[in-house]
């Protein structure tokens, strides 16, 4: 066990097996960073409608931003459970769980399919009032709404296995799936190598072959190769009433949680999106830094989950699961300040790489001075509410904190900015993302407390074994 004297862990086998599961979740998410730049890059270099070829993906995507919200509130309440039973080794369970998440969330997925396809001009309409924009993202939405089911099959099976620490496959998927969507975005956007120039509509056919081609790999590892948890249908639907109640118990708060977020900062990109094209550009651009930063916060927020969530499942003492706890957040720390500031430091570089008009720049510019700044609170509030909280078992706090200051604070801070003192889109997104100073002081004392630390797994009794 730990000596717990110390204020971080010394231990150099905890930091590898941290890294051994940060890398690849880094990995995964710079590759989606890379994707979306090099998306935004292209569609950004097509001269005059570049403005609106951006702002067009970036509102077709929101329905999908929101579905994944959901998909990730739910895996990470799967978290919860699975990384707790998978300290007790109870793969049974898993299997179990991984069942009733599937039979929750299918019947979402296919509404949201059907949604977007149906009302897809209706949707883009709320987001965005500018004609020109809504026309060409309803276009994209009506060819990219069959992704929902694959990034649910894909969703659900790699975060199953990243619970029990393989992160491997699922990373390699990834890697994969996005290495082929940029490749397919040059190929099928410009019209290379003897193909079309299919402009926007090339991005939606890339994302599409490129989530065909991550699903099947993940598929194909757990039909045939998979050896740890053995997934199969005749014990993925042999649902325990019991895991039934612990998964809404659980999950559902971190779906609340995070259903409310994405669609709050669905609500952000609405504000935004009835600024001008150049301040709405701006902000689409600016994101990126954003994303560059949550890249490696995304990555610890997990990695704490999975580690903390096995520790208690163990069965180790609150001392050794507060001094983890206190080492991820003073990890997460550092590498989102040290990304953070040398993204600051290169973002006139990025900015000059798009064809966009001065205007756009300074408004960029701007944005992404205010994204810097809010970058350490939010690896804070990450880490602690995505990772501690919820690998602890406790999933209702986050749910609450979040909730109450987005939509009690920054939203409405954020409205007024726009359409009470009509500032500029930089101040209008400073306010509408200070929900991150207000639940600072709430979220660091709930840390303190341990009231945080929960083993929520079942005896084999206990389901009916």
């Amino acid at each position: 066990m730990e000596k717990i004297k110390s204020l971080f862990v010394t231990d150099k086998k905890f930091y590898k097996e941290v890294f051994r599961l940060v890398l690849p979740l880094i990995a995964m998410q710079a590759m989606s960073f890379i994707l979306n730049f090099s998306s935004i890059f292209i569609l950004g270099r097509m001269g005059d409608v570049s403005e609106i070829t951006i702002s067009a993906v970036q509102i077709a995507n929101q329905p999908f931003s929101l579905f994944s919200m959901l998909m990730f509130g739910s895996m990470s309440g799967v978290t919860v459970l699975c990384s707790q039973y998978w300290g007790k080794k109870d793969v049974d369970t898993i299997n179990s769980i991984a069942g009733t998440t599937l039979l929750f969330l299918l019947p979402i997925c296919i509404t949201f399919m059907t949604v977007s396809y149906v009302f897809s001009e209706r949707l883009m309409s709320l987001i965005s009032n500018d004609p020109e924009v809504v026309e060409m993202a309803v276009i994209y939405l009506r060819i990219i709404f069959i992704i929902f089911i694959f990034n649910l099959l894909t969703g659900l099976f790699s975060g199953i296995l990243r619970s029990v620490q393989k992160v491997k496959v699922p990373m390699m998927a990834t890697l994969t799936g996005i290495g082929t969507n940029i490749i397919l975005n040059v190929i099928l956007i410009y019209g290379l190598f003897g193909f079309p120039a299919f402009g926007i509509n090339g991005a939606a056919i890339a994302t599409i072959i490129a989530r065909i081609i991550e699903l099947t790999i993940i598929l194909t590892y757990i039909i045939f190769f998979e050896k740890t948890i053995r997934f199969s249908l005749k014990k993925m639907f042999r649902i325990h009433i019991v895991i039934i109640k612990d998964f809404f118990k659980y999950s559902l708060p971190v779906i609340i949680n995070e259903f409310a977020w994405g669609f709050g900062t669905t609500i952000h990109s609405s504000i935004i999106g009835h600024m001008t094209k150049d301040q709405y550009a701006a902000y689409t651009i600016s994101n990126m830094i954003e994303q560059i930063a949550f890249m490696s916060i995304i990555g610890f927020a997990s990695a704490c989950a999975i580690i903390i969530g096995k520790t208690i499942g163990e069965g180790k003492d609150k001392e050794t699961v507060v001094l983890y706890a206190r080492t991820f957040i003073g990890l997460s720390t550092f590498v989102s300040f040290i990304i953070g500031s040398a993204t600051f430091i290169c973002k006139n570089f990025i900015i000059n790489l798009f064809e966009i008009s001065d205007s756009t720049k300074i408004y960029t510019a701007q944005l992404f001075t205010v994204v810097t700044v809010f970058i350490l609170l939010k690896s804070f509030n990450c880490v602690s509410i995505v990772g501690i909280f919820r690998g602890g078992g406790d999933t209702k706090t986050g749910m609450i904190v979040d909730i109450c200051t987005m939509y009690s604070l920054g939203i409405p801070l954020g409205f007024a900015a726009m359409y009470v003192l009509k500032l500029d889109v930089a101040f209008v997104y400073m306010f509408l993302i200070s929900d991150e100073f207000f639940k600072l002081p709430v979220v660091f004392w709930r840390v303190k407390s341990r009231k945080w630390i929960k083993n929520i797994t079942r005896e084999k009794h206990e389901l009916g074994a």
